[in-house]
């Protein structure tokens, strides 16, 4: 069903997706907390493991829509982590309630910053290079 593992792709596949635990792994012992090397890792993490899944595509379409797709994703998120942010600030929340959609508005924040962002960037790269190898032929 998915072209990745197939035999052409599995290898390369298979890397990315050490490369990104193995850089995963380092952004978590150095730190992601105002740490420009952490942060930088754990970007990287997630850039490669998209990449792990879309590098076979020959196809200047399905960047591209990757890439609006994962815009419209983050749009959706900053607006959900915006409507949370209004609701423990400007509302009365009780303390436990407060504490648990805090935890969740973190959870979107490191998903928005670390997967949405590199699915982006990676699907404009992408989309560059297939137009660019289409423009050679």
């Amino acid at each position: 069903m998915f072209k990745l593992f197939r035999s052409p792709y599995r290898r390369v596949s298979l890397i990315l997706m050490v490369l990104a635990a193995a850089s995963a792994a380092g952004a978590v012992l150095v730190g992601v907390d105002d740490n420009p090397p952490g942060l930088a890792l754990a970007v990287l993490a997630g850039t490669m493991l998209v990449t792990a899944f879309v590098h076979h595509w020959q196809s200047m379409k399905r960047f591209f829509v990757l890439s609006v797709i994962a815009f419209g994703l983050s749009a959706i998120m900053v607006g959900i982590l915006i409507a949370i942010d209004v609701s423990l600030t400007g509302g009365h929340v009780a303390e436990p309630i407060a504490t648990a959609v805090d935890l969740g508005s973190s959870a979107l924040a490191l998903i928005l910053a670390f997967l949405i962002v590199p699915s982006i960037l990676v699907g404009l790269a992408g989309a560059l290079v297939m137009l660019l190898v289409a423009r050679q032929k």
